[in-house]
């Protein structure tokens, strides 16, 4: 959302006065002549209403702006606070640490009014890019550097664990911090953290490995020392992981251990889905699947039921796989925990 502020008050009074002294210069063809005292007094007066008219106009602009800008005392640099629209994003600790602030529409809500996991997961790809894009390492796709173009390389997700706190509604804005550092040998991890504007509190937090792949072979590549040193500026020396890793071996579904099947994406039973939200997950992706590949979704209970707790109080937590119907391929491994709605 871009906030245009009013022209500057000398542009306006000068179009104001053309257009004025066009009237008076209107008024004079003919025989009569002009009263040129009583012009000239009257174009005083309308001048001064114009620059207090337009005075009061910039001040409410600028009130809007301050409105939008983050007020906690160390978050904003102070050399660009009053020049850069938060809605573009900023660098902190010398290009590390990219934030942005989203303001939540209404076309990113879920049946239940408030964000959807899909639209929470776009925020973190747009701000993890434009992290990219704002340090000028991007040369083209999604935040390939020159070295990793040369190479035809690209990045690819290996692995992606998110917690949800709470969910955003329409109009909230949200302020999204992001960072990465390498991981292990042939990996890059980068962490978010996503907070609501007006309260500060966390709605969420996530950790996701990226690792390189060769377009034309379609195989995984060691991460080269060319994007290395092409990142060093961006990349923390080292960073603990903002969510501790869940180290639970994930199932491979089947049939034989389904307990919901499905042709389409990875989804939760409507009966969990009514009466639940989503808390968390974790994604390994196993294999590439193509745009017109046929999906299949395969969900299964996680952990059993105690006999005290019914089903709409309590927590569930739920396995899946997604895998290619002509051959079975798995797709992605995954884990996610609901929480009931109330």
């Amino acid at each position: 959302m871009a906030l245009h502020l009013a022209a500057p008050r000398s542009s306006i009074l000068n179009k104001q006065e053309m257009c004025i002294s066009q009237r008076i210069s209107n008024s004079t063809t003919g025989n009569m002549k002009p009263n040129l005292n009583n012009h000239t007094g009257r174009l005083k007066i309308k001048l001064a209403n114009v620059a207090a008219e337009n005075l009061i106009k910039l001040n409410k602009a600028m009130n809007k702006l301050e409105l939008f800008c983050w007020k906690q005392a160390g978050k904003v640099d102070e050399n660009t606070v009053n020049h850069v629209d938060i809605f573009s994003g900023r660098l902190f600790k010398g290009g590390r640490v990219f934030q942005q602030h989203f303001l939540i529409r209404s076309y990113e809500l879920g049946p239940d009014s408030k964000i959807s996991v899909g639209a929470l997961v776009n925020l973190l790809q747009e701000s993890a890019l434009n992290h990219f894009k704002s340090v000028v390492l991007v040369a083209e796709g999604f935040g390939s550097t020159p070295e990793m173009s040369k190479r035809n390389l690209i990045w690819v997700v290996l692995s992606m664990q998110i917690v949800i706190d709470s969910y955003s509604s329409w109009g909230d804005i949200v302020q999204v911090e992001t960072w990465s550092c390498a991981s292990g040998r042939h990996g890059a991890r980068r962490d978010w953290l996503v907070r609501d504007y007006n309260t500060g509190k966390t709605l969420l937090r996530a950790v996701c490995v990226y690792v390189m792949l060769n377009k034309k072979t379609r195989k995984l590549s060691k991460f080269i020392q060319e994007t290395r040193e092409e990142t060093k500026g961006m990349f923390m020396d080292h960073c603990d992981p903002i969510i501790e890793q869940d180290c639970r071996k994930l199932r491979d579904l089947d049939f034989d251990t389904a307990d919901y099947i499905r042709t389409g994406l990875l989804n939760a039973p409507e009966s969990v889905v009514e009466t639940h939200k989503l808390s968390a997950m974790r994604l390994e992706f196993r294999k590439e699947c193509g745009k017109n590949s046929s999906l299949q979704s395969l969900c299964a209970l996680a952990r059993e039921t105690h006999e005290t707790e019914t089903d709409d109080d309590r927590e569930i937590e739920m396995d899946h796989t997604l895998r290619l119907v002509e051959n079975g391929s798995q797709i992605l491994r995954a884990r996610t925990v609901w929480m009931p709605r109330n």
